[in-house]
């Protein structure tokens, strides 16, 4: 859904950037509702006492708010810098500290976000956005997104999570901040996809990913064709008679129409994702 070329526009450290923050409460396991509407995540947040509707986003480094609300929250300007993503025409955004952002009971203070235009997010099929609840944020705690209750847990210990000893484990590629990424051994070659709770589909790669597949020689007529592939493994995860999907403008994408099939946990300061598959 939402793709980022982020910070490079930045002069500033990308970890200074992503790591600057807190959670408020020291000890905490809190539990809160979401609304899964087209495969896509929304959770209520508080942003200077008022309620506003947020995207759930791994693959979104920095948790955005729409330029539309900018004038009812309280922030400290940073600076300004044009961005460029695959979903958006270059823009200038401004990069600002925010107070507090409240999810449940918790408060999330003096982290980092953008100020964006978020109206390329806006279409009949999607719920109003008014921002985006990206990576430096779910890095201060554990997350656990349960599909099937629709509710997601956030606590202070992984411990507390009693289902990851029968858990399969996908170990993510990257560093304490900042996206993860999960290896996929796809027909027997290894690739890289970014983890990313924004993406609709359950594998997505660029047209140019066709030349990893039995029919490299195929003709890509369309902005957006399904391939079969062979076997699928991610972590200790196999899988056979999959699909992908390749689109012009993609990255590329393991997103929910994968891991909704799965009790999924958290581990950001292990990098570590706990899956256990849905019974029902």
């Amino acid at each position: 859904m939402f793709q980022l070329s982020l910070l490079n526009g930045f002069s500033q450290n990308r970890k200074q950037l992503s790591k600057k923050g807190y959670v408020k409460q020291k000890e905490y396991f809190v539990e809160i509702p979401f609304n899964y509407v087209n495969k896509h995540i929304y959770i209520e947040v508080f942003i200077s006492g008022k309620k506003y509707n947020f995207v759930f986003d791994t693959g979104y480094e920095i948790t955005t708010i729409d330029s539309e609300i900018a004038k009812e929250i309280q922030y400290k300007i940073i600076k300004e810098v044009n961005l460029s993503g695959s979903s958006f025409a270059d823009q200038k955004v401004t990069l600002v500290e925010l107070p507090n952002i409240a999810i449940a009971s918790l408060d999330f203070e003096e982290t980092y976000g953008l100020l964006q235009d978020l109206s390329f997010t806006k279409n009949p099929a999607t719920q109003k956005i008014d921002g985006i609840i990206g990576n430096n944020v779910m890095r201060k705690s554990k997350w656990q997104i349960d599909y099937v209750q629709k509710v997601i847990r956030i606590s202070s210990k992984i411990e507390n999570f009693k289902n990851l000893p029968t858990a399969k484990k996908i170990e993510l590629i990257g560093k304490d901040w900042g996206l993860g990424y999960v290896a996929i051994e796809l027909n027997n070659q290894k690739h890289q996809f970014l983890f990313d709770l924004g993406s609709n589909g359950e594998f997505t790669a660029n047209h140019s990913f066709v030349k990893f597949l039995k029919e490299k020689d195929t003709l890509l007529q369309q902005e957006k064709q399904t391939f079969p592939v062979g076997k699928i493994k991610i972590g200790e995860i196999e899988l056979n008679n999959k699909s992908i999907t390749l689109e012009k403008r993609a990255g590329s994408l393991l997103g929910n129409t994968f891991f909704e099939n799965y009790l999924l946990t958290i581990d950001w300061d292990k990098n570590i994702l706990y899956l256990n598959q849905n019974t029902n």
